[in-house]
C-alpha cells in the first residue's frame, strides 16, 4: 500500500502528483472531526486539572489512535506509517496529553514488543497496547545517560531462566499509568552499546516501583517518573532479541517516534496557524485589518512557507520508515524531527507575537502550545543529536556519489 501512495505523491513524468489517496483523505476528515468535537473541548479542563477524562480516552479507543499502525491481527488500525502520521497530525492539534497516551504508545510504547518480543509474549501485550486496555512506557533514559543511551547503570544479571534487573531510570513518559515496560538494561558496561540487552516488564513485577513524579514545564494530563528496579527478576523469554540486541532495538523504536515527532509539530503548527489567520482576519489596528499591513503579510507568509515545507518532510519520513531501508530510515526520522522541532517553536513564537498580551496569556491556547512544543527539541533525541544524524548521513552520501565516479 505505501509504495502505491508514494509513487503518486512523487511520481516524476509527465505530471507529480502531491494528493493523499482516498482511504486517507477519508481518514483525515474523520480524525479532524473527531479531534474537534470530542479532544478539544477537554483541553482547557485538562491544562487546569491534569486530568484526561474516561471518555476523551474511551474516544481514544474507539477510534483506534492506541495502534494506528499496530497490525489489525494484533488490533490495530493496520495503517503505513504515512497513515500514522496523519492520524498524529490531526491528534497534535489538540491537547499534547492524548497524543502523550495513545500517540507515544503506538511507537515506543510498543513498537519493541511487535518487532523484536517472542511470540508468546507479543500476543500476551500487543492487542491490550493496541486497544489501549494497557499504555506501554520506554524505559532507557537514566540521571547520566541521556542523549548516550550507550552509557545506561541499570545492570541485567542471568539467574537460572530469569534475568534481575537492578537500577533507575528518569524521565520515563507514562511511567504512573503503564502496564508494560520496554526496559534496557546493561549486561556488560566494558562492552557499550553491545552489552545492552531489552526487555519487556509487566509492571506488576516485584522488585519494580515507580520513584518521584517529575513535575514538567508543560503537558498536564501526562505524567513522567522514574522507574526504579530492585532484584527485579524477569522470565527469560521477555528478553527482546538476542543479548546485546538492546541498543539497535532502542534506535529502531527511536526511528518510529522521530517520524511520529515530526507529524506532530506539523499538526500543532498547523492549528496555531489557523489561529493566526483568523485573528489578523478579525483584529483592526490603525483603521485596517491586521492582514492589509504587508509585515503581518510577511509574516504569514513565513509562518505558511515553513509549515509546507516541515509536511512534506514529514511525509518522506514517513515513507522512508516503510522502505525497509534502515539508514535511510533512521536519516528522515532525524530529519523530521529537527525539521519540525524548530519549525513549530518558530510558528508559535510568531503567533504568540501576533497575538501580543493575549497570546502570552493562559486565557488562549497558545501559550500552552508553545510550552508543549518546547520539548521536541529534547525528547526522544535532542535537536544537537539529529544534527549529528543529519550531518553524518550527508558526509556518507558524499563519499557514496565520488566512489560512483571514480
Amino acid at each position: 500500500m505505501t509504495s502505491h501512495i508514494f509513487r503518486r505523491l512523487f511520481e516524476f513524468g509527465d505530471a507529480m502528483h502531491f494528493e493523499l489517496p482516498d482511504d486517507l483523505r477519508v481518514l483525515q476528515g474523520r480524525l479532524r472531526e473527531f479531534v474537534r468535537s470530542e479532544l478539544q473541548p477537554h483541553d482547557a479542563a485538562i491544562e487546569a486539572t491534569g486530568v484526561v477524562p474516561d471518555n476523551a480516552i474511551a474516544a481514544l479507543r474507539r477510534m483506534g489512535l492506541f495502534g494506528t499502525n499496530t497490525p489489525k491481527q494484533f488490533g490495530g488500525l493496520g495503517l503505513s506509517m504515512l497513515g500514522s502520521c496523519i492520524a498524529i497530525e490531526e491528534l497534535a492539534k489538540a491537547h499534547t496529553a492524548f497524543y502523550y497516551l495513545s500517540g507515544v504508545n503506538v511507537h515506543i510504547g510498543s513498537k519493541a514488543i511487535e518487532f523484536f518480543a517472542q511470540p508468546e509474549v507479543r500476543d500476551r501485550w500487543l492487542p491490550k497496547l493496541a486497544s489501549g486496555r494497557v499504555i506501554g512506557a520506554f524505559a532507557l533514559t537514566e540521571p547520566n545517560a541521556g542523549s548516550d543511551a550507550a552509557r545506561i547503570q541499570t545492570r541485567a544479571r542471568r539467574d537460572g531462566d530469569h534475568y534481575v534487573l537492578d537500577g533507575r531510570k528518569t524521565y520515563i513518559t507514562n511511567a504512573p499509568v503503564a502496564g508494560v515496560f520496554t526496559v534496557f538494561a546493561t549486561l556488560d558496561p566494558a562492552r557499550g552499546a553491545k552489552g545492552i540487552a531489552a526487555f519487556v516488564v509487566d509492571a506488576k513485577t516485584p522488585g519494580l516501583a515507580i520513584g518521584r513524579v517529575v513535575e514538567m514545564a508543560a503537558g498536564r494530563g501526562s505524567e513522567h517518573a522514574e522507574v526504579i528496579f530492585e532484584e527485579c527478576r524477569i522470565p527469560c523469554e521477555n528478553l527482546l532479541g538476542q543479548e546485546g540486541d538492546g541498543f539497535a532495538i532502542a534506535m529502531r523504536c527511536l526511528d518510529a517516534g522521530r517520524t511520529h515527532w515530526g507529524a506532530y509539530c506539523v499538526g500543532a503548527a498547523s492549528q496555531l496557524l489557523d489561529y493566526a489567520l483568523d485573528h489578523v482576519s478579525e483584529r483592526e489596528t490603525f483603521g485596517r485589518k491586521l492582514r492589509d499591513h504587508q509585515g503581518i503579510e510577511w509574516q504569514i507568509a513565513d509562518m505558511a512557507s515553513a509549515l509546507h515545507a516541515a509536511r512534506l518532510v514529514a511525509y518522506e519520513a514517513a515513507w522512508r520508515y516503510d522502505q525497509g531501508d534502515a539508514a535511510a530510515r533512521t536519516a528522515a526520522a532525524a530529519l523530521s524531527k529537527y525539521t519540525g522541532a524548530d519549525m513549530v517553536q518558530r510558528v508559535a513564537d510568531m503567533t504568540m507575537q501576533l497575538f501580543g498580551g493575549a497570546g502570552y496569556s493562559r486565557d488562549l491556547p497558545i501559550e500552552r502550545i508553545w510550552r508543549e512544543t518546547r520539548v521536541v527539541r529534547i525528547l526522544d533525541g535532542t535537536s544537537e543529536i539529529m544534527r549529528q544524524i543529519i550531518a553524518r548521513n550527508a558526509f556518507r552520501n558524499r563519499e557514496r556519489r565520488n566512489a560512483s565516479i571514480q
